[in-house]
C-alpha cells in the first residue's frame, strides 16, 4: 500500500499544483473522486485492462465515461498517466490529492478505530488534544473495530498512532518469543 502512495505521490502533487494554479482545485478533487470511481468498478477495470486496448483508446474510454465538457488538461493528465501505465493508481492519487486539499486548509483528515463506540465526549477530547498534536484542525472520523479489544488506533495520512490492547499483545509475544 504505501509504494502504491509513493508512486501516486508525484501525479497527486501536479494535478494539485495545477489545480491551484488555474483555480479549480474544487473540480479537479471532483473529478479525480469520480476516475477513482470509475477504476474501482470491476467491469470499467476489466475493459481498460483488455491487452488489446491500446493506450489512447484507454484514455478515450475515461474520456467518453467523464464527459468531454472537461478541459483538454483533464485528457493530458489520463494520457500521462496511460503512458506511464498508472491507470490503476487513481484511487490513490485521489486519496493523495485530498491529503494535500487539506494540509493547503491546514486540516488533517483522522480516522479512529476504537475497540467500542466513542461517546461525544471522549470524541472531541480525543479531537482537541489531536488539534494541538497536529497543529491543525482536524476532521475525525470513528470506526468501531471489536479486534482491537480495548484502545484504539489513529490514522492521519501515513501517520499511525497504536494505543490498542491487540498491539499491545503482540508486542508482548513477540518479547516473549526472542
Amino acid at each position: 500500500m504505501a509504494e502504491l502512495l509513493t508512486l501516486a505521490r508525484p501525479y497527486a502533487k501536479a494535478a494539485f499544483g495545477f489545480a491551484i494554479e488555474k483555480g479549480t482545485v474544487p473540480a479537479w478533487s471532483s473529478l479525480l473522486q469520480k476516475l477513482s470511481l470509475m477504476v474501482q468498478d470491476d467491469a470499467f477495470a476489466r475493459h481498460i485492462n483488455q491487452p488489446d486496448l491500446s493506450k489512447s483508446e484507454k484514455v478515450d474510454t475515461f474520456w467518453k465515461v467523464i464527459g468531454e465538457d472537461h478541459s483538454q488538461n483533464v485528457k493530458n493528465f489520463l494520457t500521462v498517466l496511460a503512458e506511464n501505465d498508472r491507470l490503476a493508481l487513481l484511487p490513490e492519487i485521489s486519496a493523495e490529492y485530498e491529503l494535500l486539499k487539506a494540509q493547503g486548509n491546514n486540516a488533517v483528515d483522522v480516522v479512529i478505530e476504537s475497540a467500542f463506540p466513542l461517546s461525544a465526549v471522549q470524541e472531541q477530547l480525543l479531537t482537541n488534544r489531536l488539534e494541538k498534536r497536529f497543529n491543525k484542525s482536524v476532521n475525525t472520523t470513528v470506526e468501531v473495530n471489536p479486534s482491537l479489544i480495548a484502545g484504539v488506533v489513529i490514522r492521519a495520512g501515513d501517520q499511525v498512532i497504536d494505543d490498542s490492547a491487540l498491539d499491545k499483545l503482540e508486542k508482548m509475544r513477540t518479547r516473549l518469543l526472542a
